[in-house]
């Protein structure tokens, strides 16, 4: 309880830090984005990844004193004003159309350039609260994701504290991690189990909330080298806690799939007494490379790694832990029966390698 107190301290203080003056996003400008084919200009369609260029028009008659315009991108890329360059090689921009509109007459067209089609980019347009001065201190934007980010956490330090102070020994061992990769398995009560105890149910739930919380923060950093993180985009604090639930979803289908799958082949294979070992071993790798990969994410938080490149490698480290997998559960079976490699090997095809090879598909569709 005191390590959780701490936890809750810590995330308090980031709250306290992220909180103060914001914008806020009075109009979300992609509804408005074109692209210029055949010599004229034409609305963008959804589902659109072959377009290098996305141009905007912006009205500053439309918006109050002290608004900003917003552009963040996941990569790198050029801003064009009316065909001039503004800026180059930058993820975020904030413009005040004040400051605009005594250089630049109106009518405004925003061209955004990238090296690579279509990358992760929001174009918004943000307004002082109206009791406030246009002449203050720029304002920092109000981030959506870290906001979620924050809240989140929270209820996930609360799930676990829950699940340690009600269930300490069931929780230790399933993050055991060096009993992970024993080849040697022992017997105890948690074992003897049913899979489908209420107690076990409560860890698959939390290993099903923060698998979507960690998926959901390597889709957002990594958006342009990861091509589902198009479809989990999060634009406010309620799109967040969606996507986070849908993500959960996912994960506890599959994580109901695999129980399905492995009572199929495990009767097909004659080895019914190492379903529940086998599960059991895989909940507990999936917290293994939960717990690794929220550290590393943590890592790339406090040096401001923003890379999405290094949120993608994070992935495919994940995929190459999922290989490997294979072997440490196939030794760990060899030593409890007695069927020979060839029949074994034919089972962890079907149980493990498929479902691991279909997954690194789905990821990179």
């Amino acid at each position: 309880m005191r390590i959780f107190s701490l936890a809750c301290l810590f995330l308090l203080s980031i709250l306290s830090y992220g909180q103060g003056d914001s914008f806020e996003v009075v109009d979300d400008l992609r509804p408005q984005w074109k692209t210029f084919q055949g010599g004229e200009f034409v609305k963008l369609a959804e589902g659109e990844t072959t377009t290098k260029t996305i141009y905007f028009n912006v009205d500053p008659g439309r918006y109050r004193s002290g608004s900003v315009l917003g552009i963040e991108c996941a990569e790198p890329v050029s801003i064009y004003l009316n065909y001039k360059l503004v800026s180059s090689n930058t993820k975020h921009a904030w413009i005040s159309l004040d400051s605009l509109s005594g250089k630049v007459t109106s009518p405004w067209m925003f061209g955004i350039y990238s090296s690579k089609p279509k990358p992760w980019l929001r174009t918004t347009v943000l307004s002082i609260d109206d009791g406030r001065s246009a002449n203050n201190n720029p304002l920092r934007p109000i981030d959506h994701f870290l906001n979620f980010s924050i809240l989140a956490s929270v209820i996930i330090l609360i799930f676990f504290a829950v699940l340690l102070r009600t269930n300490p020994r069931l929780t230790f061992d399933y993050f055991n991690f060096i009993r992970l990769f024993s080849i040697q398995e022992r017997e105890d009560s948690l074992l003897n189990s049913r899979i489908s105890s209420s107690v076990n149910i409560l860890f698959y739930g939390f290993a099903c909330i923060l698998t979507g919380f960690v998926l959901l923060t390597l889709f957002h950093f990594g958006s342009n080298a990861i091509p589902l993180a198009e479809y989990f985009p999060i634009t406010s604090l309620g799109e967040g806690f969606w996507q986070w639930l849908k993500l959960s979803t996912v994960a506890a289908v599959v994580l109901i799939g695999k129980i399905i799958l492995l009572s199929i082949f495990t009767s097909m294979f004659d080895l019914r007494d190492v379903t529940g070992l086998q599960f059991y071993n895989f909940v507990r790798l999936a917290f293994f490379i939960l717990t690794v990969s929220s550290l590393v994410c943590l890592c790339y938080f406090v040096f401001k790694i923003q890379n999405p490149g290094a949120y993608n490698f994070l992935l495919d480290c994940v995929v190459v832990v999922l290989f490997f997998w294979v072997f440490v559960v196939g030794l760990k079976l060899m030593s409890r029966t007695g069927f020979r490699f060839f029949h074994l090997f034919s089972y962890l095809c079907a149980s493990e390698l498929i479902p691991v090879i279909i997954l690194v598909k789905v990821l990179n569709s």
